[in-house]
């Protein structure tokens, strides 16, 4: 194999690493949109039962403020879950996040050195 020839398959396998980051940076974040969507999912599933519950509670209360203070506490009660659930996941991503911005940049330069020829 000549120098030319090995530098150019050296070259390639670079490229090939570089694009199996990328890939792997793409896939992660299929992911953490995938957990997002199911936090919020799960959210707003919270928030309707919660709904729901509270409406019950309502017919059944004495009085329209006992009802309306139920509702509010189990509304109240259902947000803050949705909340907590919603910043674990955003957190999650976020770092997640970090880590495939810090591999993209080095996936970068490697396919930048693959496509330059050496100085």
């Amino acid at each position: 194999m000549t120098e030319a020839t090995q530098k150019i398959g050296e070259h390639k396998t670079e490229a090939s690493a570089a694009e199996s980051i990328l890939e792997m940076v793409i896939v992660k974040e299929d992911e953490i949109r995938r957990h997002v969507a199911r936090a919020e999912n799960e959210a707003q599933r919270l928030i309707e039962e919660a709904k729901m519950d509270s409406t019950s509670a309502k017919r059944e209360a004495a009085s329209a403020e006992t009802g309306q203070s139920e509702r509010e506490e189990k509304l109240k009660g259902a947000r803050a879950e949705a909340e907590k659930v919603m910043s674990e996941a955003v957190a999650r991503s976020e770092e997640i996040r970090k880590k495939g911005m810090k591999r993209v940049e080095k996936a970068v330069k490697i396919v930048i050195e693959g496509v330059l020829p050496p100085r």
